[in-house]
């Protein structure tokens, strides 16, 4: 690798991969996900934000769900801090208080699922979907690779594990088998077709020095660390736990990618 690759790092300021993964994490556990269930039925029926003591009363009562309030304080905290559920003052009648008193309800986010890839009306088993997803990706971490995850479309839970000392092109497949590059390759089945063949190397990804870098070399449609397009030609430094999207929306790919 050239070292003037490198010369000018474009580097990424962007939080959003690291809430997509608090996302997964805090949802990946049945007290959270019944307590999105919970918000997500409330808020269909467009009724008032619930606070604590009435989410707790329906875990016991609808999910055979009984935690303490500091447990439940815990919960929420992870909710909030993944940016899944928000926490706002509401004037409600409490038991052994009269009148009405201000206290911390809870509504799920309109956008808590959006970068999730997913509807607010999200369904069980694809989310689950991801969560096997992302725990394949995690169980193959070790100092020496980068791990990628294919999210969507027909390669949908491929996972390549990249080594320190390889260079390795991303892109659709086009007519291009493996053999004929000069480099270790990627390729993408061809109804990623809003990706640059591999003839026009779409992305490049290795290591050097301190962590991992990718570069968008030729690609007509964009290279995206979340929302937010690398600069072509530019090395990028990646943090772990990126998802990375080859152009975006239908035939584009989302790619997760981790390491140590």
């Amino acid at each position: 690798m050239d070292d003037s690759d490198i010369n000018q790092t474009n580097v990424i300021d962007s939080d959003e991969s690291n809430f997509i993964s608090l996302k997964l994490a805090a949802v990946n556990n049945k007290v959270r996900f019944s307590i999105l269930e919970i918000l997500r039925d409330n808020q269909k029926y467009g009724k008032n934000p619930l606070y604590s003591r009435e989410i707790n009363s329906i875990l016991f009562n609808s999910y055979n769900i009984n935690i303490t309030p500091q447990m439940f304080g815990q919960h929420m905290k992870k909710l909030v801090d993944a940016n899944l559920v928000e926490e706002i003052d509401v004037k409600k009648e409490v038991p052994n208080k009269i009148g009405k008193r201000t206290v911390k309800s809870f509504v799920l986010k309109e956008d808590a699922f959006d970068d999730l890839f997913l509807e607010i009306s999200f369904l069980s088993d694809e989310l689950f979907t991801f969560f096997d997803l992302y725990r394949s990706n995690q169980k193959f971490h070790d100092d020496d690779y980068c791990v990628l995850t294919i999210f969507n479309g027909v390669d949908k839970g491929k996972t390549f594990k990249i080594q320190k000392d390889e260079s390795v092109l991303i892109g659709r497949a086009a007519n291009f088998s493996e053999d004929d590059l000069p480099s270790v390759s990627i390729l993408l089945d061809n109804s990623y077709d809003t990706i640059s063949s591999i003839s026009k190397p779409h992305l490049r990804l290795f290591y050097e020095n301190d962590g991992w870098y990718i570069i968008d070399e030729d690609s007509l449609n964009g290279t995206f660390i979340g929302d937010i397009e690398v600069q072509k030609g530019e090395a990028t430094k990646l943090k772990s736990n990126s998802f990375l999207k080859l152009s975006r929306g239908n035939g584009g790919a989302v790619i997760y990618c981790s390491f140590k």
